[in-house]
């Protein structure tokens, strides 16, 4: 009978101290929040963070609406850029880099724009806001030349607005701004900017501006 009992009681012993000896699935297990922001946020023992920080050095933002003095935010044509529509931007730079974002909101959804950063500030009257900043000067003016209007020389932020009527795009260059000369000025246009020589640059009628701090 002890002999019965002690052959019953050896296999339980055995599976009890296997239970114990392992545990199944992780100890800690990881969960995942999902923000408002670009980054997906996770808990537990892997938790991946942004490498980088952004650190604008210049920003303007602004409300489009009819010039009157003083205004800072201008639509030229309200039926383009409808008043009450928004737009801010954000400047970064870094030794021999420079960064552009742009944020719009309220325009007209699906519809593409041209958007150029500019050498003078807004006024009442659209071309008095100067051509586009460019790195490297083109010695003729207007600067249709391509080698002179394109991406890389200027900054350029074309969009298409999505069905909500907002957008967001930036832009990257290999340069920065010299100090005191700051482009000081964001144009949209009616258009997307074009890109063949002696047309390079253009967008069509400028249709809304933002001021940008000089710096």
């Amino acid at each position: 009978m002890f002999a019965r009992v002690a052959a019953l009681t050896v296999p339980l012993f055995m599976i009890t101290g296997c239970t114990n000896a392992a545990e199944i699935g992780p100890a800690a297990p990881a969960s995942m929040i999902t923000t408002a922001s670009a980054w997906t946020l996770h808990q537990g023992p892997s938790s991946p963070a942004p490498t980088a920080s952004w650190a604008p050095d210049t920003v303007a933002s602004g409300t489009f609406l009819p010039y009157r003095s003083g205004s800072t935010a201008i639509t030229y044509d309200p039926a383009v850029v409808p008043p009450g529509a928004t737009a801010s931007v954000a400047i970064a730079q870094t030794p021999g880099k420079t960064e552009v974002r742009l944020e719009t909101g309220g325009l007209i959804p699906r519809k593409t724009y041209g958007a150029h950063l500019h050498t003078e500030p807004c006024t009442a009257l659209p071309d008095q806001a100067g051509p586009h900043y460019q790195h490297d000067k083109d010695p003729k003016k207007p600067s249709v030349d391509a080698s002179y209007a394109n991406p890389r020389n200027e900054v350029w932020l074309d969009f298409t607005v999505d069905g909500y009527g907002t957008a967001t795009v930036s832009a990257v260059q290999p340069w920065t701004f010299p100090a005191g000369q700051s482009a000081r000025s964001l144009i949209l246009h009616a258009e997307q900017t074009r890109t063949a020589d002696g047309v390079a640059g253009t967008a069509g009628p400028r249709v809304a501006c933002l001021t940008l701090p000089r710096r």
